[in-house]
């Protein structure tokens, strides 16, 4: 005998005992469980496994002495709280409670009792518990297996961040059997190629094209058939022979791309996953780069993805891991952003190349506003923290367009089709530039995504809707044409205010480069793209309003370009005073003039301004042909009459505008008029675009009140 804390113990019963913590030890636990007294096993006895999350970090925190004492405290609550059962320690953070009369409904109760007492000791680290909980049926033939039971139960929640407490079942025990022949038939699957990689479309949102594929691990088992990743990853990642597959994958993957480029088929970037023992079971990176070098894959088209909660802990050599990634030229990507953890903490310390959004977001998209509201918020951070933003779990094209409308760049899911193998791809179908974007545009269409078209408007009222009030679109030009790659709420509804129905007939519009306005806009743009700031400024006249258009040039790729556009109306919606300036201007030019005629090209005419003693011809004859004739029998000198005649010939005013490369014609007539003395009068004939139609607005003044150089230059 001898005595610990006044209290008498034999030295059977002292081994029984925790020396730590003064609870029962597993070897006690199970005496207990295996004999005879109050805890031995019957038919109602539950067992209780407990796992205190993030000890690690407590422990590298506060040293072996702060573990121990914040042990010593959750040993002191498990006993006043479970003070009717009998309390264990497994060993090291793990503890066990046994019970033959607690309820089901009970344990829940004092478990979150228990997991509440925690704050007191967790020093700010905010330490979580996971309990696996065991009901026997009374048909066990080894005590044993009842702790074993409810261990399975508390290790498949170990990574589950929103589960706290499972229950043990027959499914569950299914599932652990798997788990053991993943274990065990490992090494066979690699020999025998069970493993296979499947792909997955990433589309850019934009565009609609495939711009990339994810690469996703699946064992396909003779035995069991497709065993679950979710089963073999996390058995790997226990058993650390996760890097193994990882790398399997990797050079299959690399394998693809090499048919591919040699194939001459669209090439896309393949991201391929990486778990965060990667980091700790071999050197990933050199592993990587001997791959890809023994395939002749540039780095550009591997992206390396590592979840969230695999950064979750916030240790440096993650952090360097992936700046050192970086640096070699791969992007890294943080999958599953959103699915738990400290994601925006994760945000600030390490530095990712693209944000995917976890699909957990869209799953009620179509019935919880708030889901839209919390997505956008999403997108304009990470524009506003340089990275490129990619949605998982895409189904319906309601997401897609509102994904789009946000500045989402990138999507993936269902609804571009589920995950498949290479020999499902076709040729034709899968692999063609009509599907696929060509990798040399992939930078340059980054560089777009980098524009946040979400904006602040602090007035409007908050109905968790998305919103930007700021007339926005961004441009992409050819030698061809200039089409809208996007253009927002604001932006379509500005173009409504010109008449321009949507995005289709602006874009038909601008595929006319005859029209001044559109001339005009290739004009800023240029000077945008020249500029040292990159940012150029023009006022347009169009469909009769005056548009104040800022662009910015944002990249160029060959004879491909894009720019970023913001538009106001003026005229319609612009400051009063700006509007009513515009009509004192036009007014005060109006009245340099002694007439104003406007012609049209379904070949009619009519006065607009007129400032002298002569007629409005058109008020007698509409027929622009017959018009003329009048205008100059009355009031043109006999001699100038067939020249007049052919200078108002209408149709053929845009060709001589081409000709002479300006965007007006004129010329010198002699006033017919009697007791004029043939007084020489200057005409001007200017066209512009308006309401998809040609017309032409005609000038008159008198030369002798215009400078002598512009008399006699060469106009």
């Amino acid at each position: 005998m001898f005595t610990e804390n006044g209290a008498f113990f034999t030295i059977e019963e002292k081994d029984q005992l925790d020396e730590l913590t003064g609870l029962q030890s597993l070897t006690g636990l199970l005496s207990h469980l295996q004999g005879h007294g109050r805890f031995a096993a019957t038919k109602d006895t539950v067992v209780v496994y407990l796992n205190v999350m993030n000890f690690k970090l407590f422990n590298q925190n506060f040293g072996f002495s702060g573990g121990n004492e914040f042990l010593k405290s959750l040993a002191l609550e498990i006993k006043a709280i479970f003070s009717d059962e009998l309390a264990a320690r497994a060993g090291g953070d793990q503890f066990i409670i046994l019970s033959n009369t607690i309820k089901e409904d009970e344990i829940q109760v004092k478990f979150d009792q228990l997991k509440r007492s925690l704050i007191k000791y967790d020093k700010g680290l905010k330490m979580r518990l996971k309990a696996g909980v065991y009901k026997a049926d009374g048909n066990e033939e080894d005590a044993v297996v009842m702790v074993d039971r409810a261990k399975i139960a508390c290790d498949v929640i170990i990574h589950v961040y929103d589960k706290d407490i499972n229950y043990y079942s027959e499914e569950l025990n299914k599932e652990n059997e798997l788990r053991q022949y993943v274990i065990d038939e490992f090494e066979e699957a690699f020999k025998q190629k069970y493993f296979k990689v499947y792909y997955q479309r990433e589309v850019r949102a934009l565009t609609g094209k495939v711009c990339g594929y994810e690469a996703l691990a699946r064992w396909i088992d003779p035995k069991h058939g497709m065993i679950s990743p979710a089963i073999f990853v996390e058995v790997l990642e226990d058993v650390h022979l996760i890097h193994k597959l990882d790398l399997y994958i990797i050079d299959q993957v690399c394998q693809d791309i090499r048919i591919d480029m040699s194939f001459k088929m669209a090439v896309e970037p393949i991201s391929v996953n990486l778990s965060r023992l990667d980091f700790e079971l071999c050197d990933i990176l050199s592993e990587i780069d001997k791959i890809r070098e023994k395939y002749e894959i540039p780095a550009n088209l591997l992206n390396i993805e590592i979840t969230e909660s695999a950064v979750a802990s916030g240790e440096q050599y993650i952090s360097d891991h992936i700046t050192r990634f970086r640096e070699a030229g791969y992007q890294v990507w943080m999958d599953d952003f959103g699915a738990g953890y400290s994601s925006f903490n994760n945000l600030k310390t390490y530095n990712f190349d693209m944000l995917k959004i976890d699909m957990n977001f869209l799953r009620d998209f179509e019935t919880n506003k708030r889901a839209k509201v919390i997505l956008s918020t999403i997108v304009n951070m990470a524009k506003e923290l340089g990275m490129h933003t990619l949605a998982e779990g895409v189904e319906t094209q309601e997401q897609y367009d509102f994904l789009r409308r946000i500045g989402c760049e990138r999507l993936q899911g269902y609804l571009f089709g589920k995950p498949k193998p290479t020999d499902h791809f076709t040729l034709e179908g899968d692999y063609s530039f009509d599907v696929c974007e060509d990798f040399k545009y992939n930078q340059y269409y980054d560089r777009i995504g980098e524009i946040n078209v979400l904006g602040s408007v602090p007035l409007r009222e908050k109905k968790m809707e998305v919103l930007n009030n700021l007339p926005i679109a961004i441009i992409e030009t050819t030698p061809e044409a200039m089409t809208f790659l996007y253009a927002n709420n604001a932006y379509v509804n500005f173009m409504s205010s010109l008449g321009i129905t949507g995005v289709d007939e602006a874009n038909k519009r601008n595929s006319n480069n005859e029209i001044p306005e559109v001339i005009k806009l290739r004009e800023v743009m240029d000077k945008a793209e020249k500029s040292y700031d990159k940012r150029a400024e023009t006022d347009i006249i169009t469909s009769g309003s005056v548009i104040n258009t800022k662009v910015r040039f944002i990249d160029r790729m060959g004879d491909r370009a894009a720019y970023a556009l913001v538009s106001r109306n003026v005229t319609l919606h612009g400051e009063a005073r700006a509007s009513d300036n515009i009509n004192v201007a036009m007014a005060h030019v109006f009245n340099q003039y002694f007439r104003v005629d406007l012609y049209d090209e379904d070949g009619t005419v009519e006065n607009i301004f007129l400032n002298s003693d002569q007629l409005a011809v058109a008020d007698l004859e509409s027929d622009a042909v017959k018009a003329v004739e009048i205008y100059s029998n009355m009031y043109i000198h006999p001699e100038d009459k067939e020249r007049f005649r052919e200078f108002y010939r209408i149709p053929t005013v845009r060709d001589r505008i081409a000709k002479i490369k300006r965007d007006y014609v004129v010329d010198y007539f002699h006033s017919g008029i009697p007791g004029d003395g043939g007084r020489l009068q200057m005409y001007m004939i200017l066209p512009f675009y308006y309401n998809d139609r040609w017309k032409y607005i005609s000038l008159c003044r008198y030369a002798d009140e215009i400078s002598n150089d512009i008399i006699y230059g060469k106009s």
